[in-house]
């Protein structure tokens, strides 16, 4: 698990879904959950945070990629 974690977080992770566990911990992270509030959430209200937070986490890094880059002229 924790080769799938750091991959994830390298940015290297070219196998498909992040595993469950990662998902788990990083949702209850990001939105304050206790493991008795995870578990009792629904899978949809689950997959919809998972996807909504990933999303705002790619345009994040490609926003910071870009003014990181520099200015062409």
């Amino acid at each position: 698990m924790l080769w799938a974690a750091e991959s994830i977080y390298e940015g290297t992770w070219a196998s498909g879904p992040a595993p469950i566990e990662v998902q788990w911990v990083e949702l209850m992270r990001e939105y304050g959950w206790s493991w008795q509030e995870y578990a009792e959430t629904p899978e949809y209200p689950k997959r919809v945070a998972w996807d909504l937070m990933v999303a705002r986490r790619d345009a994040e890094n490609s926003r910071n990629q870009q003014q990181n880059q520099p200015q062409g002229r």
